[in-house]
């Protein structure tokens, strides 16, 4: 959607024009929900909590067409981002700062864009490492933030190398389609 498109229908949208509210529900609310979705893994909870963020952007439309808003894409993505980690903090009570963290690498000539991009692309990727079943999720953990051979893994665990091989595949398989989801949802307009 052009930014000039974009800036018109949130103006119409902060008037109360209910069709530039549908439009943007109709352009943003798939994207929303299949993020969401990616998250709690709930089709029901991530349904709720889609349409809750929707709701608020409508109660909170006269606030949109001020211009502070640059991004509505970047807006909803931290709408949905927010809701989802409340949703996973309700239900598990999880720590994020408790979290394996990722190995910093330097980064010199990013853009303030492109680290906000990278801080939000790992947190991402640990609340889908979190919300992994258990033994996959300390399988991966081992390996990728552990530096564990898969040998080292079965060894510690008790398990075969071929069962820690298939936990790592599907763990990695699950990380390339969320942040399929996570790309495709908020950085391609």
């Amino acid at each position: 959607m052009p930014a000039n498109y974009e800036y018109k229908l949130l103006q119409r949208l902060s008037d109360g024009d209910e069709k530039a509210f549908r439009e943007l529900f109709d352009t943003f609310y798939p994207k929303v929900l299949a993020f969401v979705g990616c998250i709690v893994k709930q089709t029901g909870a991530a349904e709720d909590i889609a349409q809750d963020i929707f709701a608020k952007i409508w109660e909170r439309r006269e606030q949109l067409g001020d211009g502070n808003i640059q991004s509505f894409n970047g807006y909803v993505y931290r709408m949905a981002r927010n809701a989802a980690l409340n949703a996973i903090r309700r239900k598990s009570d999880i720590n994020l700062s408790q979290l394996p963290q990722a190995e910093e690498s330097p980064v010199f000539d990013a853009s303030i864009e492109e680290q906000y991009y990278a801080r939000e692309k790992e947190l991402f990727i640990k609340l889908i490492v979190c919300q992994m079943p258990e033994q996959r999720r300390r399988i991966f953990e081992m390996s990728r933030y552990m530096g564990m051979d898969n040998q080292t893994i079965a060894d510690a665990l008790h398990l075969s190398k071929k069962t820690v091989e298939n936990h790592l595949s599907l763990a990695l398989k699950q990380l390339r389609n969320a942040l399929a989801i996570f790309s495709l949802l908020f950085f391609v307009d």
